[in-house]
């Protein structure tokens, strides 16, 4: 009896190690007898219920129920062997997975019962699924001569190990290393499996720039460890991304800090150029750079094309039909041509590029942060070949930083060109005070010294006629009125008293006048400002707006007619300035040298609003300037 109960324990401890429970269905009682362990598998406590055929079938799954009734009656109706899955629900609602294995009870042909196991096969399953996809590759190696990679022969791998080596594993079951993999000769991932068989450590390492020809830009990390029987565990993982993500970043905050630094835009061009290279080959990188009229476009920077090419192409224009990078600016979209030879974009420029192997050219815009074109970063490639998704990632975050190096080098180039405007434009304010007076005043008064030394001489010699006397005193007196009114005009030219004494509104009004009389150009105002004033600071700044707006009408625009508005609304002033003359372009309106406009923004942004100039060639121009409302004047 003691040996039966041993026996007993032995094979209940053995149902718990394995989750097997077994299970005894007498037929003509409708009694199911289950062992603890499977009480347990069906998360109940052992011998906590009575068990029949119907209480067993109500815990299986809803969907499986019907197949493994029919199972069941068919294992009655036959006798004999049998196995099939099913899904049970516990009762805390969770779900396990079976496999039921029995046979038939049989005294003569009767069949009186059924016996039989049932294997939790749950977390196996769930296990041998997480193998079936997990993203790092593993393999075994069986090793021959520990120093000798040409012995480590391929033993097992898992779906992940096919998906990194790209290439069907299972027919490759027994072969060398070398055989497998021939661009790993002598490489990271022999010297690793290698360094494992003769310490019997766990070593790892990382390739950071693949052998493989399929993949060069590919990044693995590989740890290998000792198993039994002489052989090594692989595990690798493919971690480009997050290693191309990171050498980008790096890469970038390095262009990013030159850009800070105000490095020279030649040289941050080649940096951004090199970077994509780096993570794209074996593409050539070029950007090209519109130029102030907006019609060409000129070399930026092409660390590794053909100086010959770069030459060839220098100053090419822009149009529909004008390569991959004058027809993406002139698309305003990138233009990715596969074949050079035979895309008709490239009619009037593949003898350029045809004769230095270039054969296939993606070209993306790089815009401003107001939507202008600024240039093109193109790939390059010496066979064709369409885009990849990568690539076109990359190529969208070297634009982002080209344009802001671009920009960057436009705004100092422009504060350059502003602060020499501004000087010079001061000295010849001062050369024109200085004819004013010299010619003008200094003239005048020089008469006015004259008229009163001669009235002197003859007071002194008592000969002084009152005719004589008369005429002197009126000579005297339209010279004085001279002087006052070139003092005025000088002053007006500096500041109009008008806008001090009467307001902006006023201002404006002259200033419309003076314009019409000077020009001839009819020019209307119209503004719901009335007599509010307006602080000092803002203006002078909106009466220099008009002034500059004005000034470019009379020398640029060959307008007839010209409108100004000054509204007020709510806390916001709005100035436009519109013409009908010929038109500002877009590279014009915001290119370096239009200096006047340039200023126009400038006084904007200091008051804390914006400046929008725009034309439309034949109708005009519109200068268009929004701020805030600041104190009121005292």
């Amino acid at each position: 009896m003691i040996h039966d109960d041993a026996l007993q324990k032995q094979l209940e401890l053995a149902q718990q190690i394995t989750h097997i429970g077994s299970w005894q269905w007498d037929v003509a009682t409708n009694r199911v007898m289950w062992s603890d362990e499977l009480y347990r598998i069906y998360g109940l406590e052992p011998q906590s219920a009575e068990i029949t055929f119907e209480t067993f079938l109500a815990r299986v799954h809803p969907d499986d129920r019907e197949r493994t009734s029919t199972a069941v009656k068919t294992a009655l109706a036959t006798g004999g062997k049998f196995a099939y899955p099913e899904r049970i629900v516990r009762p805390d609602g969770s779900i396990r997975e079976l496999e039921t294995v029995g046979e038939a009870v049989l005294e003569g042909e009767k069949v009186m019962g059924l016996v039989g196991t049932c294997r939790d096969v749950t977390d196996t399953r769930m296990l041998d699924d997480i193998v079936q996809h997990v993203q790092i590759a593993l393999a075994v190696f069986k090793v021959g001569v520990p120093g000798d990679p040409k012995t480590y022969t391929l033993l097992a791998f898992n779906p992940a190990a096919e998906r990194l080596a790209m290439m069907e594993l299972a027919s490759r079951v027994g072969d060398a290393l070398p055989d497998i993999l021939p661009f790993a000769r002598g490489g990271q991932l022999e010297r690793l499996l290698a360094s494992v068989a003769r310490d019997g450590g766990v070593h790892e390492t990382a390739v950071y720039r693949s052998a493989d020809p399929k993949a060069p830009t590919r990044a693995v990390a590989m740890k290998a460890f000792p198993l039994p029987g002489g052989r090594i565990g692989l595990a690798a993982e493919d971690i480009t991304e997050t290693t191309r993500a990171r050498l980008l970043r790096e890469g970038e905050q390095r262009v990013l800090e030159r850009i800070a630094a105000g490095g020279p835009l030649e040289d941050i061009l080649d940096a951004i150029c090199r970077l994509v290279e780096d993570h794209a080959p074996p593409a050539l990188a070029s950007i090209l750079l519109v130029d102030p009229d907006g019609e060409r476009l000129r070399h930026g920077a092409a660390p590794h094309l053909p100086r010959a090419y770069v030459e060839a192409i220098d100053g090419s224009r822009i149009g529909e039909r004008a390569g991959s990078c004058g027809t993406a600016v002139w698309r305003k979209a990138p233009v990715h041509v596969l074949d050079i030879a035979t895309d008709p974009l490239w009619a009037d420029y593949k003898q350029f590029a045809l004769p230095h192997g270039l054969r296939a050219c993606w070209s993306t815009p790089i815009f401003s942060r107001d939507g202008r074109v600024l240039g093109t970063f193109a790939l390059y490639y010496t066979e064709p070949r369409d885009s990849r998704p990568e690539d076109e990632k990359l190529v969208a975050r070297a634009t982002e930083i080209a344009g802001i190096a671009i920009q960057r080098h436009q705004l100092e180039q422009q504060l350059r060109d502003l602060t020499a405007h501004a000087e010079q434009a001061r000295e010849e304010e001062r050369i024109g005070i200085a004819r004013e007076l010299h010619d003008t005043l200094g003239q005048a008064l020089t008469a006015l010294k004259m008229d009163v030394s001669w009235i002197a001489r003859h007071v002194e010699s008592g000969d002084l006629p009152r005719q004589a006397l008369l005429e002197k005193a009126k000579t005297i007196s339209e010279t004085s009125d001279e002087l006052i009114a070139v003092t005025r005009r000088i002053s007006a030219d500096l500041r109009p008293g008008v806008l001090d004494a009467l307001g902006l509104l006023a201002a404006f009004e002259w200033q419309a006048q003076d314009f019409s009389e000077r020009t001839g150009i009819r020019c209307d105002l119209t503004s719901n400002l009335g007599t509010t004033k307006l602080d000092r600071e803002t203006s002078t700044a909106l009466f220099r707006v008009l002034q500059e707006a004005l000034t470019n009408v009379a020398r640029h625009a060959n307008a007839t007619h010209v409108e100004v508005k000054l509204e007020l609304d709510g806390d916001a002033l709005r100035l436009e300035v519109r013409d009908d003359g010929r038109g500002v372009t877009p590279e014009h309106a915001h290119g370096s040298h239009s200096l006047g406009l340039l200023g126009v923004r400038e006084r904007a942004r200091r008051l804390g609003g914006f400046a929008v100039i725009a034309g439309e060639p034949g109708k005009g121009t519109l200068v268009r300037v929004n701020v805030p409302r600041r104190g009121r004047a005292s």
